[in-house]
């Protein structure tokens, strides 16, 4: 058969020509001895009857009398061949995959009657207190779980015939002690899982029989600093993947213990009392990718705590004490695509808080209850981040416009479970957004937040969780469009408050030149239209006062004598009677107008002489 579950029906079928498997055997084992003891002893009875009663039969009729028998108990054992290898009570077997799964089948010891080929058996959620010799029967094992059962020890040697065995689950169980001599025969081992047990001790060379193992869990036992030897780790040299955390340390496992694994990927170290990790103390593992450090107490990290580290991929320094984002040690992390710095005591992330961290890729953020603010360009350097996860953070009321727009390859958003009260289509870019999650908030329910649940809606390629609104709000439109109409005003009122500006400027700036230019022009203006005005039509000019000199005509008096009407008078006959050439008061021009006749034409002449 390829398949059978222990439901009583198949069990049945399993066992069809016996009353129960155990019976059968016992026939079985019953005519096998009845027909040696025949053929030993001679026959001297058939029936109940003295053999002397029954007629002479040759040796070749006794021959044919044991054939006969022979050819009943072929009949019988095939059958009783598929009820020995019979599946265990809410177990799953598959004979055709050689895989049996026996979880939670409230089994107290190994099952012995499984088929000796399988290659992997999960026996995990029993009662199994011990392996015993039984497990020997399955040397073909590559994978073996007895996980979440109840064994204390582990005797020495006790995989010794799993030449094959690749993965070996003995989690959560309540082993105290381990040693070199527990994991002998496993050298084709490649996951070694003892997380959850009792373990306190690491003797030096314990995992030397497992030159091949790739990733060894020690999670969550009550390994103390001063419990793990320096050569703990010893031929393990392909180790990749350890896992220290939630045990005791102290202290990080000093560089003695570390380098015999320096070829290790992945170190957790999370959920210890470390306090403190010295500057290097992780330099000797130059090819990690992964660090958790996680609930380890740290109020600070540095640059040189991530000395000789720095291919570091992904980081998580979550629920430690920190009360700023440590930018500094963080930017020597060039290569860094995953951060988890949540569940810490900083209030805000301020602009650039992850400079110099151009490869991130996925940010986690979770459970910090003092964060109230992140500044717009808490991610501006940040440009190449896929998934932004901000959730748990119940002091956090408000995010600033734009918070995420620069992020253009951002496809994964969950602001969930946050006290966000206020959010709107403009905080984050939709040209890569495949999901948001935006449930959880107490947000209000204005115009901008309808807006962006019609923006998440109409988004074909966007799945979204949101708390939805009322469809009917007194006030759903009353700010309909105002980001809009407020850009566009701003759009015009600037830049007209920018030329009026200038203009005035300019004017201020010039106002002299100004002045001087309109005082001109208007002198200008009137002396032309004066001298056009006092020209009569013979073409006699009218001359204007003449300044009265001093004694001596070479210079010119600074002041004029007022003249009196009758020199008014005098002055206008001697101009009609004898024309431009004829004397003036006494007679004769004085000498300064014959030099300057320009002088005499263009002084303006009294209003009572016209």
């Amino acid at each position: 058969m390829a398949s059978h579950s222990h439901p009583n029906a198949e069990h049945k079928d399993s066992c069809s020509s016996w009353i129960f498997c155990p019976l059968g055997v016992g026939i079985v084992e019953a005519a096998a001895a009845g027909l040696w003891e025949f053929w030993e002893q001679p026959l001297t009875s058939v029936g109940g009857k003295p053999w002397s009663s029954v007629p002479s039969t040759s040796s070749n009729d006794k021959m044919a009398l044991i054939v006969s028998w022979i050819f009943i108990l072929g009949l019988i054992v095939p059958d009783l061949s598929s009820s020995l290898l019979h599946c265990p009570h809410r177990c799953h077997c598959d004979d055709e995959k050689l895989d049996v799964n026996c979880e939670e089948g409230h089994l107290d010891v190994l099952p012995i009657a499984l088929n000796p080929s399988i290659q992997r058996l999960v026996i995990k959620n029993n009662k199994i207190r011990i392996i015993d010799s039984s497990i020997q029967f399955y040397s073909e094992l590559t994978l073996l779980d007895l996980s979440f059962n109840y064994l204390f020890n582990i005797p020495d040697r006790t995989f010794g015939h799993q030449r094959k065995l690749q993965q070996l689950h003995l989690n959560h169980n309540k082993i105290s002690t381990i040693s070199n001599r527990t994991f002998v025969g496993l050298g084709e081992l490649l996951v070694l899982n003892l997380r959850g047990n009792l373990i306190d001790q690491i003797d030096a060379m314990t995992f030397t029989p497992l030159s091949k193992l790739e990733e060894l869990n020690l999670g969550q036992n009550r390994i103390a600093s001063v419990g793990l030897s320096v050569g703990a780790f010893v031929g393990i040299g392909d180790l990749k993947i350890l896992l220290l955390d939630d045990n005791l340390l102290s202290v990080v496992p000093p560089e003695e213990c570390l380098k015999p694994i320096d070829k290790l990927a992945e170190l957790y170290l999370g959920t210890n009392p470390l306090g403190h990790i010295e500057d290097g103390a992780l330099a000797v593992l130059s090819e990690l990718t992964l660090l958790d450090l996680r609930s380890a107490g740290l109020p600070n990290v540095t640059v040189g705590t991530f000395g000789g580290i720095e291919n570091l991929k992904s980081l998580n320094l979550a629920d430690n004490q920190f009360r700023r984002v440590p930018s500094g040690a963080l930017g020597v992390l060039r290569r860094l695509e995953e951060l988890a710095i949540g569940q810490n005591h900083f209030e805000s992330l301020p602009a650039h808080s992850f400079r110099g961290l151009s490869n991130l890729k996925r940010f986690e953020l979770k459970g910090s209850l003092y964060l109230r603010r992140i500044e717009r360009a808490a991610f501006q350097t940040n440009t190449n981040l896929e998934t932004v996860v901000i959730e748990s953070n119940k002091a956090l009321t408000e995010l600033e416009e734009e918070t995420f727009a620069g992020l253009l390859y951002l496809k994964h958003l969950s602001l969930r479970n946050n006290g966000l009260e206020r959010l709107d289509e403009t905080m984050f870019s939709w040209n890569s957004l495949r999901t948001v999650d935006i449930s959880d908030n107490p947000i209000n329910c204005d115009c901008y937040y309808t807006r962006l649940l019609l923006r998440l809606q109409s988004a074909a390629r966007v799945s979204y969780n949101a708390t939805g609104c009322p469809q009917h709000l007194p006030d759903q439109w009353e700010c309909e469009y105002a980001l809009e109409r407020n850009k566009n005003l701003i759009s015009v009122v600037v830049p007209l408050v920018a030329i009026v500006t200038a203009i005035a400027l300019a004017f201020y700036r010039f106002r002299g030149l100004l002045r001087e230019y309109v005082k001109n022009g208007c002198k200008s203006k009137a002396a032309a239209a004066a001298a056009a005005s006092a020209t009569p039509a013979g073409g006699v000019p009218v001359l204007a006062p003449i300044a009265h000199r001093s004694t001596d005509l070479s210079t010119v008096v600074d002041y004029e004598k007022p003249l009196t009407d009758e020199d008014y008078v005098i002055r206008a006959s001697n101009l009609y009677r004898g024309g431009a050439n004829q004397p003036m008061l006494n007679g004769a021009y004085p000498l300064y107008l014959q030099q300057n006749p320009a002088v005499y034409y263009n002084k303006p002449l009294p209003i009572t002489e016209l």
